[in-house]
Order: C-alpha cells, then sequence, then structure tokens
C-alpha cells in the first residue's frame, strides 16, 4: 500500500507532528533516531524552531521523511 501525505510549507510544523504521531513517535524520539542514525546532536528544540521559522534545510526535512519511513517526491503541479 502506497500512502501519500502532501506537505503545506504554511503548516509544515504541524503537518510534520501530525505525520510523526501517525507513525506513532513523539517528535522527541523522532529527534532521537535522527541523531543516532546521521550522527548528529542537534535538538528537539532546535528542530522545532526550525519549523516554526520555516527555515529547515531541503536534506534535514529529507532526514525526517527517511526516519518516519517516507520518501520525498517533486511532483509538477
Amino acid at each position: 500500500m502506497v500512502r501519500e501525505y502532501k506537505l503545506e510549507i504554511a503548516n509544515l510544523r504541524n503537518q510534520l507532528k501530525s505525520l510523526t504521531v501517525m507513525e506513532g513517535m513523539t517528535l522527541t524520539k523522532l529527534k532521537i533516531l535522527i541523531n543516532e542514525k546521521y550522527n548528529k546532536t542537534d535538538t528537539l528544540e532546535n528542530l522545532t524552531n526550525k519549523l516554526r521559522k520555516k527555515t529547515i534545510k531541503a536534506n534535514e526535512l529529507a532526514e525526517i521523511a527517511d526516519v518516519l519511513g517516507y520518501e520525498i517526491i517533486l511532483r509538477k503541479k
């Protein structure tokens, strides 16, 4: 089964929180897994600030998607 989820930049923080919950984890657990998998040491606060300010980088979004078991697909509108 292919599960699709359309992210909207305007509401990225809430959407990623919802997606995380749908996958059965918290943002705290997500950040721990990202740090372990990608050998990082940044904090949950850093991640939530980037989401709130919409300053998250594409590679950080790709890491989130990877840990949650999703892939990012760019598709022309």
